[in-house]
């Protein structure tokens, strides 16, 4: 039964990955060229809509990854050194969140409006 699971499972992960790393450059490209057009139209904030814009791509991106080290971990190597470098991506997914929500709203996540 495991062999005939390792197959999808890979092609789960693989496409989860290529999906992360597309989403990372498109997200970049298009926020990039919004950026840009704000800048030519004289919009001031255009720099601060742009780092959302740039926070909130990582973020997507950093999730789907997760997500694919999650199937990884689950299904081929449920080993210490693969579980461990689970927690540490979601400490990072984590402390991104916190951090750009701080940048973002001006608050940490956990304090009221």
């Amino acid at each position: 039964m495991h062999d005939i699971m390792t197959g999808p499972v890979h092609m789960v992960m693989v496409i989860l990955e290529l999906a992360a790393a597309g989403l990372l450059v498109l997200g970049f490209v298009l926020a990039t060229v919004f950026w840009a057009r704000r800048v030519v139209s004289g919009d001031t904030a255009a720099l601060h809509s742009y780092r959302r814009a740039l926070g909130r791509v990582i973020l997507i991106g950093l999730d789907v990854l997760v997500a694919a080290t999650i199937v990884k971990t689950i299904t081929f190597e449920p080993t210490a050194e693969s579980m461990g470098l689970l927690v540490f991506m979601v400490a990072i997914r984590v402390a991104m969140t916190w951090t750009t929500s701080l940048e973002i709203n001006g608050r940490w996540p956990w304090q009221r409006r």
